[in-house]
């Protein structure tokens, strides 16, 4: 189970720091909303494509990719601190989202090309112009919805964590890179290593299908980037109940506890406000 959790953790990786646009503005000032200038989406039914999602020099481009990474990518919640949604945090999404492949040829203006070469101005440009995509091309109408329920929160361990800040010296090229330049994930032989990136990206990743059950904040107080490697349960390892279990999170004595003391981590049951995105309208994206 902790493997295909880290499998759901590469797909998850280019979704998981995108950014809201919230800049306020001034009384009477009409804000262009950003925007990209030309948008391509085409259905790619090749049962045998290669996945790639994520911003480019110029813009933003998909091949086989399910439109649901491309919906992380334009919203993420705005309470609990998480870096992306779980499925069960989407309400009312249709099939095709997630099971159709498609590629997206998004390119920016001439004019937004200085500024879109800027990490920090990307963050805010690329989410606000896939809003604007959906908006246009889907017909996506949405709201959010916050409540109070139960969470598991990621804390410290006894002992501390067991893992390192990351050197922004060192790279790592054989890797993949993640979306607006925040960190790199480079799978092993029995895992998955992964090079400057927050508490919240791992937190999201425990929130992940068949991980903890319930989301988990990150609660540990970290606030830096760090280099962390996870490995993979053996096949024939624990139960599987012992993984889909959500108390099992909990207990450092199952695997999926040991998994996280091994990095000097554990989750605590608690409450916390709970975001949930709901889709009041969505239509497959008109023809180009």
């Amino acid at each position: 189970m902790i493997g295909k959790i880290l499998a759901v953790g590469i797909v998850c990786a280019a979704a998981a720091f995108g950014q809201m646009a919230t800049a306020p503005a001034a009384v009477g000032v009409k804000i262009k909303p950003y925007a990209f200038e030309v948008v391509s989406i085409r259905q790619n039914p090749n049962p045998h494509g290669s996945l790639h999602e994520g911003p480019t020099p110029d813009g933003y481009r998909t091949t086989f990719s399910p439109m649901i990474l491309t919906f992380r990518e334009a919203y993420v919640p705005q309470v609990g601190g998480a870096v992306t949604y779980t499925i069960d945090q989407i309400k009312g999404l249709p099939d095709w989202v997630e099971n159709d492949r498609y590629d997206i040829d998004a390119r920016i203006s001439d004019a937004d090309r200085a500024e879109w070469q800027k990490s920090k101005s990307q963050k805010v440009m690329l989410p606000a112009m896939l809003q604007t995509m959906f908006a246009e091309r889907c017909k996506l109408v949405l709201h959010r919805e916050v409540t109070e329920g139960e969470v598991d929160s990621l804390v410290l361990a006894k002992g501390g964590p067991k893992f390192k800040e990351t050197d922004p010296t060192v790279e790592h090229p054989e890797g993949i890179k993640m979306s607006g330049g925040n960190g790199v994930v480079v799978p092993t032989k029995d895992g998955m290593s992964f090079y400057g990136v927050s508490m919240a990206f791992i937190a999201s990743q425990l929130s992940a299908p068949g991980a903890a059950g319930r989301p988990v904040q990150d609660k540990t107080g970290l606030t830096g980037r760090y280099d962390i490697t996870i490995k993979s349960l053996p096949p024939d390892g624990p139960a599987a109940e012992d993984q889909q279990s959500p108390s099992a999170a909990s207990d450092p004595g199952s695997s999926f506890g040991s998994v996280l003391s091994s990095l000097g981590l554990k989750l605590e049951k608690s409450k916390g406000q709970v975001e949930t995105l709901v889709i009041d309208h969505i239509e497959r994206p008109s023809e180009n």
